[in-house]
């Protein structure tokens, strides 16, 4: 009994919307909040990391994959990005398959899907498709930015992610300029009184909680820098 009020208490405490506010923003880091133009200089490039896939349907022989939020809220802020420049900068969509189905459609094609609805020119659009992590995505980006000449670069992710993912890419000889996304719609975030509990601040723990543990594994690999 003990133990299970304790797994209600810890599920309770992560759906209150201050506690999820301070998980995801790395407990409101100087890097929590969007960035500016003049944040950008020198950059030739924007890298929008996917966030996964929240879910697969599978139906008539078809897998109908569902993005996790964060892919969204990732490829609508650097959509943002892209217009504060007059010029816009070529934007990376990174993200592979996660059930390693041939007939799933990979993570980045939905990603630059969402990208284009958020107005970024389809044609400025390059995809990385391989990669299943954010270690991964390093690995894989880090190359076609070397080849392009575009080393300093923004890269787009949560902030509780973003320090992680940008250790991964200076390990890999790259100069990412961090960019946080939301780790939640505008929507909810107006309708959800700071300390009533809801499931929109609780998937915003889940996947804080997620990143601080990646974070300790990454470490062990010796994967940061």
């Amino acid at each position: 009994m003990p133990l299970l009020a304790l797994l209600a208490f810890s599920y309770w405490l992560g759906s209150v919307p201050v506690v999820a506010d301070a998980l995801a923003t790395r407990f409101h880091a100087r890097d929590a909040g969007e960035v500016t133009v003049g944040e950008l200089s020198g950059a030739k490039a924007i890298v929008v990391l996917g966030a996964g896939i929240r879910t697969s349907y599978v139906a008539g022989g078809h897998v109908v994959p569902i993005p996790d939020p964060q892919t969204v809220y990732n490829a609508v802020e650097a959509a943002r990005i892209y217009r504060l420049l007059p010029d816009g900068l070529p934007v990376v969509a990174s993200g592979g398959r996660q059930l390693e189905r041939a007939d799933e459609e990979v993570e980045s094609a939905i990603l630059k899907d969402w990208l284009v609805k958020a107005g970024v020119p389809a044609a400025r659009i390059v995809l990385e498709s391989g990669s299943r992590n954010t270690h991964e995505q390093a690995q894989l980006v880090a190359p076609l930015l070397k080849t392009n000449h575009w080393e300093r670069f923004v890269l787009v992710t949560p902030a509780v992610q973003g320090p992680r993912a940008a250790a991964v890419f200076r390990r890999e000889g790259v100069d990412p300029i961090p960019a946080s996304a939301p780790f939640l719609s505008e929507g909810d975030r107006r309708h959800a009184p700071g300390w009533i509990p809801n499931g929109s601040a609780l998937r915003a723990t889940e996947r804080a909680t997620y990143d601080y543990l990646a974070w300790a594994y990454y470490w062990m690999r010796g994967w940061l820098r």
